[in-house]
């Protein structure tokens, strides 16, 4: 089976309030994100197109998108 790409979604950061807001994303979507260290920090499964998480700290995060059709997404940024 070939995996579809998975690059469409939108990253926006609210830096004053420390929420992510994840927009554009497909249904069951698993969201992971990882602090500068390789801990993880939040696992959540979408269960709509759009995300909201509170970062816990200021620093640097890694976001990884896993969904069973679809590439791997990740980005990285710093809050």
């Amino acid at each position: 089976m070939n995996k579809r790409f998975n690059k469409t979604f939108e990253l926006l950061l609210d830096t004053e309030k420390g929420v992510l807001q994840l927009n554009g994303l497909f249904v069951d979507t698993m969201v992971y994100l990882y602090d500068d260290h390789g801990n993880l920090q939040a696992k959540e499964q979408c269960p709509q197109q759009s995300l909201m998480m509170q970062l816990p700290k200021h620093g640097a995060y890694v976001l990884v998108l896993l969904h069973p059709v679809y590439e791997v997404a990740v980005r990285r940024f710093i809050y």
